[in-house]
């Protein structure tokens, strides 16, 4: 007989881990699934692993990511890791473990497969030695590996401080910072910086990352626009314009960063409802406080819900396992209202800086004012010229865009060419976002082999 879990978690970062403690804490049966091989997610990257005293660059990090990954372990909860889950509708998922495909059913599911760095295609940026500056901090916090220098960071965005800090603190030389910011963003954020002021110590944690690059003797570049990666088989330089002149520098490594944005492949395939934000310039799925989407057994927790940042994360799954108690009668509303009162006011603080911090690092109008040469969708081979054509041709919704070119068909499913796809075809339509619609997003979701698809028990 087919088990039935009470709360079904996907993602283990610090919104899934929260879930799912405080479900499984108060007796529910819970089981989460996760792609890696030990919990924390990428802000917590293998936090409970060996040498991880070392890789974790910030202690307040690592010891926040040990208490929740040790509350976690402690709940009750079943932990799957490994586990790719690459269908989901309400009520079950299927997901491939070890090889083998395996549904699981469930009375409430909690999505929380959090965030991605925005993908931005450039000259050059499929180059042997172009990635991003997340995944540049994610393969420290895994292996200990750093990036071969000389490094130049460029873009906009809240990652560039942080990891350029941290390989200037390791000794990885750096041959410049290029920012490419508008100088509006900054005037856009001073109005949002009241309520920010009542978290000092996260605005002064990014002052202090700034400072520690600077200090390394690193050269700042502003108003960066045209960034190009250069190199025969691998990068070798790195152009760019800014100051009203061409510069050119010598790098190894490019660990370019424009934001963060939510990852919505599973919020998509369950058909919830989405928003669009218009300053950070997303998709998001529309929550209530608690993290209820649109299906009332469905919540999304963490940055797939909207990029709030570690903290907030936690305290949203905690919420959000607090209302699954209240709705599977484990609690009462009083009390659920009782105990999550402390979360509420945590949830509210970490909220604070949010609105100048998406301001300060907003994206630029012409972040995908692109040449028509530039490959877009690496898995089938499309560029921007490519999507422009299709939409003078008359392609007025991104999926005729999708079924015209491919864009969006290989096995990223649009995670890396979505955005500027929709981008590029809105303002050569001269149109907006919104007006295209959003990519459909068809099973699997994750690359699986056929034989883990064919190999799922039927029913006799």
């Amino acid at each position: 007989m087919q088990r039935q879990w009470d709360v079904l978690v996907v993602g283990a970062g610090p919104a899934g881990m929260l879930a799912a403690a405080t479900a499984a804490e108060n007796g529910l049966e819970v089981i989460l699934l996760d792609e890696q091989d030990r919990p924390g997610g990428q802000i917590y990257r293998s936090v409970g692993a060996s040498g991880s005293d070392r890789h974790f660059l910030e202690p307040e990090d690592r010891r926040a990511g040990l208490q929740t990954v040790e509350r976690f372990l402690k709940s009750g909860a079943e932990y799957s890791p490994g586990a790719t889950v690459w269908f989901a509708e309400p009520g079950r998922v299927i997901c491939s473990i070890g090889g083998e495909s395996r549904e699981i059913r469930t009375n409430i599911m909690v999505v929380a497969t959090g965030a991605m760095e925005r993908p931005v295609p450039f000259d050059g940026w499929t180059l042997p030695g172009v990635m991003g500056a997340g995944a540049a901090d994610i393969l420290y916090k895994n292996a200990g590996v750093l990036p071969q220098g000389p490094v130049v960071l460029a873009g906009n965005g809240p990652l560039i401080p942080l990891v350029g800090a941290h390989l200037a603190s390791l000794g990885v030389e750096i041959a410049g910072v290029l920012d490419s910011s508008p100088g509006s963003n900054r005037f856009a954020a001073l109005s949002k910086l009241p309520p920010a002021l009542t978290d000092l110590p996260f605005l002064m944690k990014g002052l202090h990352l700034l400072n520690k690059l600077k200090k390394s003797g690193a050269p700042f570049h502003r108003g960066v626009r045209s960034i190009r990666a250069c190199g025969q088989n691998r990068l070798e330089q790195v152009s760019f314009h800014s100051s009203g002149r061409e510069h050119t520098l010598d790098a190894a490594t490019l660990l370019f960063h424009e934001g963060v944005i939510p990852r919505t492949h599973m919020s998509r395939m369950l058909q919830l409802e989405h928003a669009w934000d218009k300053v950070q310039r997303y998709w998001y799925p529309v929550c209530d406080g608690n993290g209820r989407s649109s299906h009332e057994k469905i919540y999304v927790v963490g940055d797939g819900s909207f990029v709030h940042g570690a903290q907030a994360s936690a305290v949203k799954g905690e919420l959000a396992g607090l209302d699954a108690l209240l709705k599977l009668k484990v609690i009462s509303a009083g009390e659920a209202l009782a105990r999550s009162a402390t979360a509420r006011s945590a949830l509210r603080k970490a909220l604070a800086p949010r609105k100048f911090v998406d301001a300060y690092f907003a994206p630029r109008p012409d972040l995908y004012d692109i040449g028509d040469q530039v490959m877009v969708c690496r898995c089938e081979g499309v560029t921007a010229g490519d999507i422009r054509a299709a939409a003078r041709e008359g392609c007025q919704d991104l999926n005729d865009l999708k079924l015209r070119t491919r864009c969006g068909m290989g096995p990223c499913q649009g995670r890396m060419c979505g955005p500027a796809m929709a981008e590029i075809a809105a303002k050569a339509l001269n149109g907006k976002v919104p007006d295209l619609t959003a990519l459909r997003v068809r099973p699997p979701i994750r690359p699986v082999l056929l034989q883990e698809m064919c190999g799922l028990p039927g029913e006799e």
